[in-house]
């Protein structure tokens, strides 16, 4: 981190991105440009950076049992408040607002995005205006993730919930906010602009720094590249692996910058598919395919470093550096084949009781190299005697839900290739493999694709979920993933990139593991002249 060199606060910021934030409230966020503008407008009990690590903002410390945070064996968690919080209209942050926040979360007339989670509170007490004694159903172990945030009681407070949604000045432009920056005005479909927030204090950030930054949307990804090389945009992000040719040559002061995220793109296998139910053949997919091949034809990564190897992949605090990644051996995925009874056909594929070994796979439309990736497959599975037919979908229809005919909900693939981001909680694998989310009529929103049912799994899930202790968990999920990997459940390949291009002006910036939360540390950014 540089420190800040002036007094006061001083230059005007551009950020750019592909899409304008339409919910900028922690109650309504659901859009990577909610996140990013969020940062800027909230403050938090407690934030992750950008190696998932923990640290407090709003409170004094982070409620650890290890500090007597978090007593009860996990059921009592007491939040204790910075005594100089202060609303962006001056008036101060104090323990019923917290309170306030969780209750309209959990009405169903708020709306809210995300209720699970938070819905393992029970009570919430506030024995002073500086103490939130959250008291929990159980213990629960992603607590940390979970701590309600702030809502302005003394502004909101004689609304009802049901209307939140329909005031501009909550919903799409909040006047009333917590963070280092506040709106002052708002241009639908265009632009925010923003400036400092005075009140706003933090025990981990220091700033805010910037006179202003205004929150520009752009058309294109050529659009927001051609900004970028005029000096109008200071940071830019939003780009996908296709655009990367058109960063290239930019201006000296602006550097590119490409950090890998906490992400795996992988081959989800359908297990109720009863090819895949043989663990032999699973096995042989998985050695028929050449990872750092792929990585160095197809994404230009002669080293292999993109490639994982599980579902916590670094910098997770989860992820288990004993693991090993699966080699790539063709002839051991053929003599798997052959013990499961599969033999070479004239054609040259493989077939069993006269049946041909075909597979179709699936993956989104629209990504060139998510296509070429899905072709790379094809050729590796093809030089083993699998003949694999690959069709493609737009994001709704494969990724919808199993009630409106979503192509993973439903079921309607073999191998489903596509790319789970991870943020810094490990039990968002819960709903990703316990058997308990299977979509169907009683899980429809369910996002255990794969269809896997590992009682294995599940108690190493549940046991992530229902402790606290952060080496008792780890160990919880470590169990999980030797599991996973041991059965070959899904097949990882490769992590995304995170990539931005910021002006050499800027300092400050560290992109996050996760591209929604490239801005967790806006308050602590400032330009040089």
């Amino acid at each position: 981190m540089t420190p800040y060199p002036g007094g006061q606060v001083s230059g005007q910021l551009t950020l750019g991105d592909l899409a304008l934030p339409s919910a900028p409230n922690p109650l309504f966020a659901s859009t990577s440009a909610d996140l990013a503008l969020d940062s800027a407008l909230w403050g938090q009990p407690v934030v992750f950076d950008n190696h998932f690590q923990v640290h407090a903002d709003e409170l004094t410390e982070v409620p650890l049992p290890e500090n007597g945070g978090v007593t009860d064996d996990g059921k009592t968690i007491t939040m204790h408040l910075r005594p100089d919080l202060r609303w962006s209209d001056n008036q101060p942050i104090q323990a019923a607002d917290f309170r306030f926040w969780w209750r309209l979360n959990q009405d169903p007339q708020t709306g809210a995005i995300l209720r699970s989670g938070y819905d393992q509170i029970d009570s919430i007490e506030t024995p002073d205006t500086l103490t939130v004694v959250l008291h929990m159903k159980r213990p629960f172990g992603p607590y940390l993730f979970y701590l309600p945030l702030a809502a302005p009681e003394h502004a909101w407070g004689h609304l009802r919930p049901i209307d939140l949604q329909n005031i501009v000045s909550i919903y799409q432009a909040p006047q009333v906010t917590s963070g280092p920056y506040q709106v002052e005005r708002f241009e639908p479909g265009k632009r925010y602009v923003l400036t400092p927030n005075h009140a706003y204090h933090s025990t981990l950030f220091h700033g805010p720094y910037l006179a202003g930054i205004t929150y520009q949307v752009y058309s294109s990804a050529q659009t927001l590249a051609q900004a970028v090389r005029q000096g109008t945009v200071t940071i830019a992000q939003g780009y996908q692996e296709p655009d990367l040719p058109l960063l290239r040559g930019l201006p000296g002061q602006v550097q590119q910058v490409s950090v890998p995220t906490a992400s795996y793109a992988h081959l989800d296998l359908n297990l109720d598919h009863p090819l895949l139910q043989d663990l032999r053949v699973r096995q042989a997919l998985q050695a028929a395919i050449d990872v750092c091949g792929l990585l160095h034809d197809v994404l230009k990564d002669s080293a292999c470093q993109r490639r994982v190897n599980q579902v916590e992949p670094s910098p997770s605090l989860y992820y288990d550096a004993a693991l090993p990644s699966a080699k790539y051996d063709s002839a051991l995925a053929r003599r798997l084949l052959a013990q499961a009874g599969w033999k070479t056909n004239r054609t040259g594929i493989l077939e069993k009781n006269s049946q041909p070994f075909m597979l179709r796979l699936v993956t989104t439309s629209q990504d060139p190299v998510r296509l070429a990736v899905a072709q790379a497959l094809e050729r590796d599975l093809r030089a083993i005697g699998i003949q694999l037919t690959i069709t493609t979908y737009d994001l709704n229809s494969f990724f919808g839900l199993s009630t409106r005919g979503g192509v993973l909900a439903t079921g309607k693939f073999d191998l489903a290739l596509f790319t789970y981001f991870n943020g810094p909680e490990p039990d968002e694998a819960y709903s990703v493999f316990h058997s308990s989310q299977v979509p169907g009529e009683q899980q429809p929103g369910g996002s255990n694709y794969g269809r896997v049912r590992d009682a294995q799994l599940d108690q190493a899930l549940e046991q992530g979920r229902s402790l606290v202790a952060f080496s008792a968990r780890r160990e919880a999920y470590q169990r999980f993933l030797t599991r996973l990997n041991a059965q070959v459940y899904m097949l990882p390949l490769y992590c995304e990139l995170n990539l931005l291009t910021v002006d050499a002006h800027l300092h400050n910036v560290f992109p996050d593991a996760n591209p929604s939360l490239n801005t967790w540390n806006i308050s602590d950014w400032w330009l040089s002249s």
